[in-house]
């Protein structure tokens, strides 16, 4: 699974959630990927942070954030993501309920099949997945309109 920060051409950005990179690009080269803000299907996908390297001498920190325009996000966008992001997980992830720590750390070490999972844990679990180093993320669920 890879995620990629892509933008439209009406400057919406949005994450892309695809199982590999080839499927990111053959769904690109057949226009199927479209903004969720505005529905245009002419989409780039932005540097990921990893893939840019700075030299030692590049300019400080504060200059290069004063050169980016300013996005402000609404309290409704944050909760639109969070919507559209419980949505996405619960259709392409297995739920593994309660023993979400159990499989997580299966995966791992190559016991289990490599696949997205999502389920709960305790707050205990998770300290010991991050003592082994295993990696997880935990997600607020959103608040749904009824």
């Amino acid at each position: 699974m890879v995620v990629y920060d892509l933008i439209c051409e009406k400057n919406h950005r949005f994450e892309g959630w695809f199982p590999s990179f080839e499927s990111y690009q053959e769904q690109a080269a057949q226009d199927q990927i479209s903004c969720p803000t505005c529905g245009t299907t002419d989409v780039e996908k932005l540097p990921h942070a990893c893939a840019v390297h700075l030299k030692k001498e590049a300019a400080n920190p504060q200059a290069v954030a004063e050169k980016r325009p300013s996005q402000t996000v609404s309290e409704a966008d944050v909760k639109e993501f969070f919507v559209r992001l419980h949505h996405y997980v619960r259709e392409n992830f297995e739920d593994v309920g309660p023993q979400f720590a159990g499989e997580a750390r299966k995966i791992f070490r190559g016991e289990a099949e490599q696949r997205p999972i999502h389920g709960s844990s305790t707050p205990q679990e998770r300290e010991e997945l991050d003592e082994d180093g295993i990696p997880y993320v935990v997600l607020p669920k959103p608040e749904l309109d009824s």
